[in-house]
């Protein structure tokens, strides 16, 4: 079975084990991203006729509705799927890691009273849920439990009806009214063995296994009064009266009288472990001496450590009674409490700390919690809110905070919450798995890709493929993921279905030529590259690699052609001037060279100067583009924060941001694009405002990768916009790719010198990369086209502070303020720039 792939999508990695009945596999889906493991159980029924085997059928899908039903609750492993295969039935559950319960038992023998109790209602819980679906487990015993790793409760898997399958396919039709007998020896009562088994069968067994945890031994060989055939059992535990008359109850030898169902004996035993109302703890004032107080104090300590939590609540009661304003011991009962999985108390507890002390941010952090695992979810997301208040760089309750985002289905705050986690702590993998998971429901494949998910990156492309197999924007994606997963012939299928989509998509050309290079398929590549140039006859990369290539295959004529056009393009590309030399040199002394293997990384992405993949992963987005597409350069740009400064309003926030306003896509002018007397100059002009709105509504959406690529399509259409290099320049800011960023915003001023918003989205993003001097100097060319705007002279003030030209920074508010008096940025920076400057004729004074 390893290997095998069952129902189109469970490979079986593992074999878990297995009985008469069927064996039990573990394995992975393969159509989820990730390949998440799961359970296959494989169910065997010994049929030897057709109607028989319609008897297992029936069988197995009534209980894998009962299985579907009960995998609503959190401790029972939810069903996946079930299918028929070749005359098999399979289970597909989810996977619990954890360690089986029989594995403890053996390691540790017996265990103590409270242990047990906590035991017993963890299961009981659980059972409870069962017996009111009007479903008897049958089989409960430690092989069946699984305590999971992650919070330590009990998972009860392996319900014992599915192996009537096994069993019941025997019985004729005449014999259909028999009830077989499920169960395991020990923990069976006598009228399950007889085949009629009740919801008392199950407090049976579970009765059974609390008293094997107490005196250690098999249930099989606990002795039995002949008289009456009840268990002996108390002369060999440690127990007290109340918890064994429970116990006993559990195991009466008559079904009629033990507790009917779970509920019942649930009620009994939630009866020893009550705990004191709070109102009674504040109310009932008992005095108590100041030693004697501290002794309670560190008798609850000395029994939590004994992990004895019901007994150490009690001392910490008696703590809060005499002194109700002590809330360390409010603190330290909430925490028993959470041990004892009792959260509503907990909560309560930790409700009386945060009242009595409002900035003990671990109480807000522990409250939340214990909200949370009450699906009080609002309630928990106000708890994380007030620890990030007072502790804002605690990278564990921005996780925590993700979650309970993620529960309320405020998906893109949890993701935002994770990636908050993921930059204080960015080896943080709870983090990073969570907002990978988020990002994976949501299709986030832009964000996936730039934050190296690929494998979920692809799964994404392929769920928006499903639903829109002609848009070429998931092929070019998924084939960058493949890409970087190294699976090139994938990813150059990928990028040939771009092609066949969007010909004339020059991006997915030449990354289609550098795989196949990579491949060595060079006449392939050759052939790409050709298109490219023949797409977009300026890109000098592309005549470049193309006559490496041709260099490489010894066709020198055509390799120097191919560096010629890419020196006459860009005088100053030295690679290109390099194998146009080495080709003369060869056709003069008529003497083959060695083929030139360059570098990789010498290969650069057509229309995109910079490979992607070395510039995402890590780097934080300090520019952004916001919703209404103004390019900030406000915020993360490196300046000293403001002290004692405040912003006003929302209108000032917007006027302190450089901003390259955009008309709506459909109002949009453009001159006509000169293609030539063979084009129709219509249709050209329709393609480029086609890729030029599409560029503007991924932008938008935050795509800003798929946006690049949508404008680098209209450039090669039409490429004397400036506004076209200037949108280009904002979406490679909202990457981090500052210099190809400049690069657009020059070609863009080249267009358009005289353009204020251009040079101020420029002078920005040489803020980003902290080269102040020539931030300054294009807030000065902006100066100069337009003195009657202040937000120039606000910013170039700023970069003065900066620079310590305090002077001249306050001569550059001022006449901020001349244009706009009520400019509150300016007046505040302003008074911080004189308080700066004061300070230093102070101290020269003290010199």
């Amino acid at each position: 079975m390893l290997g095998k792939i069952l129902g189109g999508r469970y490979q079986i990695t593992h074999h878990l084990g297995g009985g008469g009945f069927g064996q039990t596999y573990l394995a992975e889906d393969l159509h989820l991203p990730g390949k998440p493991q799961c359970v296959v159980k494989q169910l065997k029924p010994r049929v030897t006729n057709l109607e028989a085997l319609q008897t297992a059928r029936r069988l197995f899908d009534t209980e894998a509705e009962v299985l579907y039903a009960l995998g609503n609750h959190d401790q029972i492993p939810r069903l996946f799927a079930h299918f028929e295969e070749n005359r098999d039935f399979f289970l597909v559950q989810e996977f619990v890691e954890g360690e089986v319960f029989s594995q403890e038992i053996k390691a540790r023998k017996q265990f103590p009273e409270t242990e047990v109790i906590d035991l017993v209602q963890d299961i009981l819980t659980v059972l409870e849920f069962v017996h009111q679906q009007q479903v008897v487990h049958r089989d409960i015993k430690p092989s069946n439990l699984i305590r999971r790793k992650g919070d330590r409760r009990m998972i009860l898997i392996d319900f014992g009806a599915v192996k009537q399958i096994g069993i019941e396919a025997y019985e004729s039709p005449d014999q259909a009214s028999v009830t077989v007998a499920v169960g395991s020896s020990g923990y069976m009562p006598n009228e399950q063995l007889a085949g009629k088994p009740h919801f008392s069968s199950d407090v049976y067994a579970v009765g059974m296994l609390a008293i094997q945890c107490l005196v250690g031994i098999n249930p099989k060989r606990l002795k039995e009064d002949p008289k009456t055939s009840e268990i002996i059992w108390r002369d060999q535990a440690q127990v007290s009266p109340e918890f064994a008359a429970i116990l006993d109850k559990m195991v009466r030898y008559d079904f009629r009288q033990r507790y009917p169902s779970a509920k019942e004996a649930l009620d009994d035993l939630r009866s020893l472990t009550s705990t004191t109302p709070i109102s009674t703890l504040l109310s009932e004032q008992t005095l108590v001496s100041f030693e004697g107080h501290l002794a309670w104090l560190e008798r609850g300590d000395d029994l939590f450590q004994l992990q004895r939590y019901k007994e150490a609540v009690s001392a910490y009661d008696r703590v809060i009674q005499a002194k109700p304003e002590e809330y360390l011991a409010w603190f330290k009962r909430g925490i028993a409490l959470e041990n004892l999985k009792r959260y509503k108390d907990a909560a309560e507890s930790y409700e009386q700390v945060v009242r009595l002390h409002p900035e003990d941010y671990l109480a807000w952090y522990k409250w939340g919690g214990a909200l949370e695992h009450l699906h009080r979810y609002q309630e928990a997301l106000q708890s994380y809110e007030r620890v990030v208040e007072l502790q804002p760089d605690n990278y564990w309750v921005w996780h925590d905070r993700g979650k309970v985002l993620e529960a309320l289905r405020r998906y893109d705050d949890a993701i935002a919450s994770y990636d908050r986690a993921v930059q204080l702590k960015p080896d943080f993998q709870l983090a990073v798995e969570s907002r990978k998971r988020v990002l994976s429901q949501l299709s986030r494949v832009d964000a996936l890709y730039h934050l190296q998910h690929y494998d979920e990156a692809v799964a994404s492309c392929d769920r928006a493929i499903q639903e829109n197999p002609n848009d070429p924007i998931p092929w070019l994606m998924r084939g960058m993921a493949l890409e970087n997963l190294e699976r090139y012939e994938e990813a150059i299928a990928a990028y040939d279905r771009v092609v066949e989509i969007q010909p004339d998509d020059h991006v997915a050309w030449f990354k289609r030529a550098n795989l196949l290079e990579k491949l060595n398929r060079y006449e392939e590549a050759i052939a790409s590259y050709s298109k490219v140039v023949q797409i977009q006859p300026e890109n000098y990369w592309a005549w470049h690699d193309r006559g490496r290539l041709l260099e490489h295959l010894q066709r020198y004529e055509e390799a120097i052609v191919s560096y010629d056009r890419a020196v006459q393009i860009k005088p100053d590309f030295q690679a290109a001037v390099e194998g146009r030399r080495r080709m003369l040199n060869q056709m003069q002394s008529k003497v083959v060279p060695p083929p030139v293997e360059e570098d990789d990384e010498t290969i650069v992405s057509v229309g995109i100067s910079e490979q992607p993949t070395s510039e995402f992963g890590g780097q934080e987005l300090e520019a952004i583009v916001n919703d209404d597409r103004h390019c900030l350069i406000g915020k993360g740009s490196g300046l000293a924060p403001q002290e004692e400064t405040t912003i006003s309003s929302q209108k000032e926030v917007e006027e302190t941001t450089i901003r390259a306003p955009i008309e709506d896509a459909t109002t949009i002018s453009l001159p006509q694009p000169n293609l030539g007397e063979s084009t129709s100059v219509a249709i050209a002009d329709e393609n480029y405002h086609q890729r030029l709105e599409k560029g503007l509504a991924l932008e938008k959406e935050q795509r800003y990768l798929e946006a690049l690529a949508a404008y680098d399509q209209a450039s090669h259409i039409y490429a004397a916009d400036a506004h076209l290099w200037q949108r280009r320049g904002h979406v490679l800011c909202a990457l981090g790719r500052y210099e190809t960023a400049i690069a657009s915003y020059r070609r863009a001023l080249e267009l358009e010198p005289e353009n204020v918003d251009i040079w101020c989205s420029l002078g920005g993003t040489f803020i980003q990369l902290k080269q102040l001097p020539e931030a300054v100097a294009c807030f000065n060319q902006a100066v100069q086209l337009n003195p009657t705007n202040h937000i120039p002279w606000y910013w170039q003030g700023r970069l003065q502070y900066e620079l310590k030209q305090y002077p001249a920074a306050i001569q550059s508010f001022n006449r901020a303020l001349e244009l706009k008096p009520d400019f509150q940025p300016a007046i505040q920076e302003r008074l911080r720039t004189q308080r700066q400057l004061n300070a230093l004729e102070v101290q020269n004074v003290g010199v």
